[in-house]
């Protein structure tokens, strides 16, 4: 039941009118597998069950790399929430806050302004964890994250884009940066994605006449001294093996230190000029969890007892990446694989059960039956049972135990039946645009980089958001500074109120923020609103008669190196 803004006393009524209420936060591993423990309970009416996700659907995250690739079809690894779960009630939405002296969630629904409140009697935190690249210069604006289906699906897009460009490339050196592929992180994340992203890249070259496959670079940063530290050395020697003898470059106790649109930059002082950065970095605490009184780990999770409840708190458990679950086999805590978010899931759908019932609850224990890795078509490392395995039978076994897991049976047939397409059939190629005209991004460039260059084509609206840039223009074959700019400056409208290519060339200073807006979204904004025009056009006048121009019909020719120009273009 949802209740627009009941009292204390209202929430307590509500809770002792019917069963216990079980909420689940997240729609992950964690709280799906849950949701599915305490099915046949919601359908005796034993307790009212409640998820709450900000996804309709449940996404097998451990197959999503391959949704890079072309080996699986996008829509065949998730799986709908109301029909996984039918037992419970579910609300697509954001959670905004748990309020847990009132034992209430607070919630609000997508184009919705109101709160919602989800009351509670037993809560289940299964949220997973952030991802935070603030701290790397330019990491945010300038890489592909990978923890989402529309991040796999957008990757796919952009590597399909890349190759449509270097087809028909002139330039030999934007050539090789359109085919320079990176990255970032050596764990099992970055090692699926490195793996898939070159088997797809070296197969798809074929089909692109100008394009050979011997061109594309595909490069694995790690900041440890070898990749997957998951693993033992042997089969993470085995994996670094295999990774060079396909191709990809494995550079050791590397860091990224900086990206732009053009490269990466790295702690030692040198550079990767490319295109396509792939953060498999960056984990850090849900910030659900930064709201919550609770007693949290260095890494942002909240700490739980063998039972899988937080201490303290009566009724609230967490479970999966979002909770340091003590490793009662071994010391530390549990690894957050899909694997032990399963058993934790299952175990604690029963002790919510055994409290529901004032049994005693029991303590979670679960020995691994081993980690797989996948390394490309054919090949994988895995260790199970305490055995290293590795080559073809490592690859089967992985593939067979996630077919296994995948939820409906529907799901399992039509990804078994991808996998038998992609024997006997070269993976697509489609280039689907699935992009949103954007009103802002941001971007990041190092000193001495170009926003862009005299004679370009106009494309944006440029703030400055911190950082600096010098404005130059060619007169002839000598380069003239015009001035230099500072945060809360801006550049760019000349040229696109008059339809004009830019005059001028801006590089960056020192190290530059900037916040873009689209050009027709600029366009669309100064022509709608004459305040916004007219704060502009004083702004233009004062250029325009300090570059000594008396019309801006002067702009509508390429520079030629000896025309005037307004000192922002």
């Amino acid at each position: 039941m949802v209740t627009d803004t009941p009292g204390p006393d209202e929430v307590i009524a509500e809770r002792e009118a019917g069963p216990p209420r079980v909420v689940i936060l997240g729609g992950g591993y964690g709280g799906i597998y849950t949701a599915l423990g305490l099915q046949k309970a919601a359908r005796r009416a034993d307790i009212h069950l409640s998820i709450i996700s900000r996804d309709n659907f449940f996404l097998s995250q451990p197959m999503l790399a391959e949704v890079v690739s072309g080996s699986i079809e996008p829509p065949h690894i998730v799986s709908p929430i109301r029909r996984l779960c039918p037992q419970c009630d579910f609300h697509q939405a954001e959670i905004e806050d748990v309020d847990l002296d009132q034992r209430q969630v607070v919630i609000r629904y997508p184009d919705q302004p109101s709160f919602r409140y989800i009351p509670f009697d037993h809560l289940v935190i299964a949220v997973g964890a952030g991802t935070d690249l603030s701290r790397i210069p330019g990491m945010a604006p300038h890489s592909f994250s990978f923890k989402t289906l529309g991040d796999a699906m957008a990757l796919r897009s952009h590597l399909i884009g890349v190759l449509e460009k270097a087809d028909v490339e002139e330039d030999a050196e934007r050539k090789e940066r359109l085919l320079t592929f990176v990255v970032a992180g050596g764990g099992y994340t970055g090692v699926e994605v490195v793996a898939e992203i070159n088997d797809f890249v070296r197969e798809a070259a074929r089909s692109y006449r100008h394009v050979d496959p011997s061109e594309a670079r595909v490069l694995l940063l790690q900041g440890a001294s070898r990749i997957l530290p998951e693993l033992d050395d042997g089969p993470a020697a085995f994996s670094h093996r295999v990774l060079e003898r396909r191709g990809i470059e494995i550079r050791l106790n590397t860091r990224v230190a900086g990206a732009t649109g053009e490269g990466v930059f790295l702690n030692d002082g040198s550079d990767i000029s490319a295109r396509t950065l792939v953060a498999a970095i960056g984990a850090s605490g849900n910030r659900l969890l930064e709201k919550l009184p609770c007693p949290r780990d260095q890494r942002g999770r909240l700490i739980v007892d063998s039972s899988l409840a937080v201490e303290d708190y009566p009724g609230l458990w967490s479970i999966g990446d979002c909770a340091a679950v003590p490793d009662t086999v071994r010391d530390g805590t549990c690894p957050p694989t899909a694997q032990y978010a399963i058993r934790e899931a299952r175990h604690v759908a029963k002790n919510i059960m055994a409290a529901v019932k004032g049994s005693p609850v029991r303590p979670f224990s679960y020995n691994s039956l081993g980690v797989f890795v996948p390394l490309g078509r054919f090949s994988g490392a895995a260790q199970i049972m305490g055995i290293n395995v590795s080559g073809l039978l490592a690859w089967w076994l992985y593939r067979s135990y996630y077919l296994f897991q995948l939820p409906r049976l529907k799901r399992k047939i039509q990804v078994f039946i991808d996998w038998n397409l992609e024997l006997l059939f070269r993976r697509d190629i489609v280039h689907l645009d699935i992009t949103r005209s954007q009103q802002t991004t941001r971007s990041h460039y190092e000193p001495g980089q170009i926003v862009f260059n005299q004679g370009d084509l106009a494309r944006g609206f440029f703030i400055i958001l911190e950082g600096e840039v010098q404005v130059v223009r060619l007169r002839g074959e000598v380069e003239e500074l015009v001035a230099t700019m500072g945060p809360g400056e801006y550049f760019g409208e000349i040229s696109l109120l008059f339809g004009v290519r830019h005059t001028a060339t801006i590089r960056a200073l020192t190290p530059l923020d900037l916040l873009i807006m689209n050009g027709n979204d600029f366009t669309a904004l100064a022509n709608s609103s004459a305040d916004f025009r007219d704060l502009l056009g004083g702004v233009m006048r004062q250029r325009l008669s300090d570059a000594g121009v008396e019309s801006p019909e002067e702009f509508n020719r390429p520079p030629q190196g000896e025309a005037d120009a307004d000192n922002l273009s």
